[in-house]
């Protein structure tokens, strides 16, 4: 299964470094929103440090092992499949979107209205996405290896895409990516009435967004 496979692969992040990252725009009290949690690494990271947070994403075999890893470690989890682009029908404090969530849209303006309505005032956004750089760098990219679990990945580039083919375990999947100038970011939170700060973060190939209502 791709998810599992996924959920490997993803193991070695640091995510306390990604925590304290994202630690300074937090407060105790905040209710936080894991959007595109994924198999649910960084909410680990955040219970483990006493956040109140909750998980979203639309591939429900990732909620399910986000569901197992949070219930081995005693934590009650609260995780929903959804889709970005509906209305999220609660209102929270922060909404983090990390490892290039965004980048799976073909366009984000739908996305960010619906994170602009779900957010108290004075609610904040934390996201990342591609630097311009990796439509170049990754073109031709290919990665194999045997262990902890045997995959090829090869990505291409088509214009602003990504295109990821993934063998994992006999099984093969495509995955692609949208890739936009700064800029696009920017004048969409603008558009949305955000005001935000651009950072350098733990992954070089990505822009970290800071974002305020």
């Amino acid at each position: 299964m791709i998810a599992k496979s996924y959920d490997l692969l993803m193991a070695d992040v640091d995510y306390e470094k990604l925590l304290n990252f994202i630690e300074p725009y937090l407060k105790k009290e905040d209710l936080i929103l894991d959007a595109g949690c994924g198999s649910g690494y960084l909410l680990v990271e955040f219970m483990t440090k006493g956040y109140h947070a909750i998980g979203v994403d639309l591939d429900s075999r990732m909620l399910s092992l986000a569901y197992d890893k949070l219930m081995t470690l005693n934590f009650n989890p609260s995780l929903y499949e959804h889709d970005l682009r509906l209305p999220f029908h609660i209102k929270v404090d922060v909404i983090v979107m990390m490892f290039d969530v965004l980048n799976y849209f073909k366009g984000i303006k739908k996305v960010m209205k619906e994170i602009k309505k779900a957010l108290y005032p004075n609610g904040r956004l934390i996201f990342d996405v591609y630097k311009s750089s990796v439509l170049t760098e990754y073109d031709g990219y290919i990665e194999s290896e045997d262990e902890p679990i045997q995959y090829t990945w090869e990505i291409h580039r088509n214009q602003n895409r990504l295109i990821h083919s993934v063998l994992m375990n006999d099984e093969q999947e495509k995955v692609i990516q949208y890739v936009h100038p700064l800029s696009y970011y920017k004048e969409i939170l603008e558009l949305y009435g955000f005001k935000y700060e651009i950072k350098e973060g733990i992954d070089p190939r990505k822009h970290y967004i800071i974002a305020y209502i």
